[in-house]
């Protein structure tokens, strides 16, 4: 007899729930480790600290792209780590880690264009020097060339509308999450947003071939 009729099981089933169960139990672990190394950066570990790295630095690396020149972006990317080092204790999870650190990232890449010397801590010896190299987003979606304009308009623009404007029409972040990340209410992204639009629309007036990042309704 069929050991399933005579258990009373439908296979089916019971690969279903196991699947579900597993997976949820999968995702509770994930979730787990990632709070344990957040916890464990708040307390000082460095080994914690280049967890994060190694789990974040190509997002973060994406998150820039656009929101600062590319000859700045190395330097910024640690700029940010070194932030996050410095400032996580101050992390008390009412939104996610993930949230918090595009928060940072934005802050640092609109403070980067003030050239000052910033002393920088021993732990970014064991930072790796470059970024990953791969193809980002980006990059897939826009020639080198088009890239190349399209940031020499963007560096016409305010850091405050830049920011905005890359988050919701390049990265596709939106206007609820960008005003937890900037810390402000989303009638302020739009209106940002709005003329920022406007703005690069006027700019970009000679170059139709980047209209299609920047048109259409927030």
């Amino acid at each position: 007899m069929n050991r399933a009729v005579a258990t009373g099981h439908t296979p089916g089933v019971e690969l279903s729930l196991y699947s579900r169960s597993t997976l949820t139990l999968d995702a509770r672990t994930m979730a787990d480790a990632r709070a344990d190394v957040i916890d464990r950066a708040r307390a000082g570990d460095a080994s914690a600290f280049r967890e994060l790295w190694a789990q974040h630095h190509r997002g973060v690396t994406r998150q820039l792209t656009f929101l600062v020149p590319r000859s700045d972006l190395e330097d910024v990317l640690q700029d940010v780590f070194i932030e996050v080092f410095r400032s996580i204790k101050r992390f008390e999870g009412k939104s996610a880690f993930t949230t918090w650190l595009y928060r940072v990232t934005v802050h640092v890449a609109m403070k980067s264009r003030r050239k000052h010397t910033r002393s920088r801590l021993d732990i970014v010896e064991e930072v790796p020097d470059r970024a990953d190299d791969g193809p980002q987003p980006v990059d897939v979606s826009l020639s080198s060339e088009r890239q190349a304009r399209v940031e020499a308009l963007l560096e016409q623009l305010s850091p405050k509308k830049r920011a905005v404007l890359v988050m919701h029409d390049l990265q596709g972040v939106d206007a609820q999450q960008i005003a937890q990340i900037l810390e402000t209410n989303v009638l302020t992204v739009r209106t940002r947003l709005f003329y920022a639009r406007r703005e690069l629309e006027v700019l970009a007036r000679n170059d139709p071939a980047l209209a299609e990042f920047f048109g259409g309704e927030s």
